[in-house]
């Protein structure tokens, strides 16, 4: 099993929660993240990657305060 951060699994949580994320899909290099109004965005779960993600769900979704 490799090694994966919690800040991941604290992502994915509030991910799974937001009511505006219609599916949430795993790939090979990280998760394919599909919002309800259409946008999509590959996420690769790294320490560097959070604020490009907080940036698109600021803009696509109701969460404005990602913890991680």
């Amino acid at each position: 099993m490799k090694h994966s951060e919690s800040g991941t699994q604290k992502v994915l949580k509030q991910l799974k929660k937001c009511k505006e994320i219609k599916e949430i899909k795993s790939t090979t290099k990280g998760y394919m993240i599909m919002g309800t109004n259409g946008e999509q965005y590959l996420a690769h779960m790294s320490a560097r990657a959070f604020h490009p993600l907080r940036r698109w769900l600021k803009k696509n979704t109701s969460i404005k305060n990602l913890r991680y």
